[in-house]
């Protein structure tokens, strides 16, 4: 464990001086992610500005849930997606021998390997307004309840990572899936709002086939005091079996890979 923690801070070492290299972009993109957050809380303010609640969610609830949302998010694309896309890439031109050749855990190294650090700004955005959110609901926040979201927010990085495992494992065999990773963007913009408010068939799909939405929802409800003690229990139960299913997946597509020395 201590070898693999070192191998990660290795990581995130070499994807800094990479982000340091181009410190104009770096400025334009915290800028540009800042402006994207600032114009989804005026868009909440305004929608509650016509209805003091939407569906039972109350203005201070939904801004812990947005916070939630753009945190989930922001870690999703600094760790995963980019080493999913990557992966892909690997797979379609035949260059993931090199990965695999190395003396340490595949699904480890293919997963965790590429980062983008820029989505920090997105995560800390994240914060300060799930934050602004549990300060005005004006409830003080017990020991029990921080430790449900710090579950529930865990669970939920878990859930969607297998999500992107399988995804990124079907290159083994169709070679170009990019365009899930597309579809899967479109729900995860839905994923902003509380999944109670959509139609039975999305609420399903953000809920199961793709749980992005759990992955924000039930954070936000623990945070927000609204999250029932079996919720919390199935989206563990829920991890646990994604956890297994897309370690065994990644392991048979692996047997049907021909690289470029094959």
């Amino acid at each position: 464990m201590r070898r693999y923690l070192r191998l990660f801070m290795l990581f995130i070492g070499v994807e800094a001086q990479y982000e340091l290299q181009y410190r104009a972009n770096l400025v334009a993109n915290v800028l540009q992610q800042a402006m994207v957050i600032v114009t989804s809380v005026a868009a909440v303010l305004i929608l509650f500005s016509y209805t003091d609640s939407l569906n039972g969610w109350s203005i201070a609830q939904m801004l812990v849930l947005l916070g939630v949302y753009y945190v989930v998010q922001g870690m999703i694309d600094l760790i995963f997606r980019p080493s999913v896309e990557r992966l892909m890439e690997q797979v379609r031109l035949g260059t993931l021998d090199y990965a695999l050749l190395k003396p340490i855990n595949s699904q480890f190294i293919v997963t965790l390997r590429h980062m983008r650090l820029i989505q920090l700004a997105n995560v800390a955005l994240g914060l300060v307004i799930a934050v602004a959110g549990v300060v005005r609901l004006g409830e003080g926040l017990g020991a029990l309840d921080v430790l449900a979201f710090i579950v529930a927010l865990a669970t939920g990085f878990v859930l969607v990572y297998c999500l992107l495992l399988v995804i990124a494992t079907l290159s083994f065999w169709f070679v170009r899936v990019e365009n899930l990773l597309v579809i899967y963007g479109a729900f995860v913009d839905a994923a902003r709002f509380p999944v109670d408010i959509y139609p039975g068939w999305l609420r399903v799909t953000l809920s199961s086939v793709i749980p992005i939405g759990l992955a924000v929802t039930i954070p936000a409800q623990a945070i927000a005091g609204r999250l029932a003690p079996e919720s919390l229990a199935l989206m563990l139960a829920a991890a646990v079996a994604a956890w297994l299913f897309s370690g065994w997946f990644w392991r048979r597509g692996l047997r049907s890979y021909t690289g470029a020395s094959a």
